[in-house]
């Protein structure tokens, strides 16, 4: 928790000096909630199977006090749906738009959120730019909606101060065969 603190401490203050984060500038005084959004999935495997995933939403109330909100899933696919579908459900947690920092070690997806290819992917008919079908085209529309008005930053890990936690939160989903998700974050 100590180094999730000192990883959030840096990104605000990178916030606050330089008003600006992933391409939005911010007038002077306007407030905008910052997140931090931590994906695992129980597998890192590239073959299609059962797996476990979740996603914690880390955030600051106006008091300076840190809060999380969680959810956990199962689905049967690839570890990039795994992790499309956790970082859906995380978003959905949203209720306004925000600063979004993803700290995940799926570079595939999170890049291609960040960086906008995403978009790209859906204006060329969800196809890549060599005419190929995207992957879980379905999954990614939807994470789209969930992402409009959101401002996005990746941060790669392998494993963040969340990751036992949350490992341990999955298999208990995935033991339960269901998902779990608390309430959405309302600030």
């Amino acid at each position: 928790m100590i180094q999730a603190q000192k990883n959030v401490d840096k990104w605000i203050s990178t916030f606050v000096y330089e008003k600006h984060l992933c391409g939005a500038f911010l007038k002077e005084g306007e407030i905008i909630l910052k997140v931090n959004i931590y994906i695992e999935t129980d597998n890192g495997s590239r073959k299609k199977m059962y797996r476990g995933y979740g996603a914690l939403v880390e955030f600051y109330k106006k008091n300076g006090q840190p809060e999380t909100r969680e959810t956990y899933g199962c689905c049967y696919g690839t570890w990039n749906l795994a992790y499309i579908t956790a970082l859906k459900d995380g978003l959905g947690l949203l209720t306004k738009p925000c600063t979004v920092a993803i700290s995940a070690s799926n570079k595939y997806v999170c890049e291609s959120l960040c960086n906008g290819r995403v978009k790209e992917w859906q204006k060329n008919g969800w196809y890549t730019i060599k005419g190929q079908p995207i992957a879980n085209t379905d999954e990614w529309r939807e994470l789209l909606k969930v992402a409009a008005g959101h401002e996005f930053e990746f941060m790669y890990h392998s494993k963040s101060s969340y990751s036992s936690y949350m490992q341990n939160k999955i298999k208990s989903a995935k033991n339960q065969n269901g998902n779990w998700q608390q309430t959405q974050i309302i600030e």
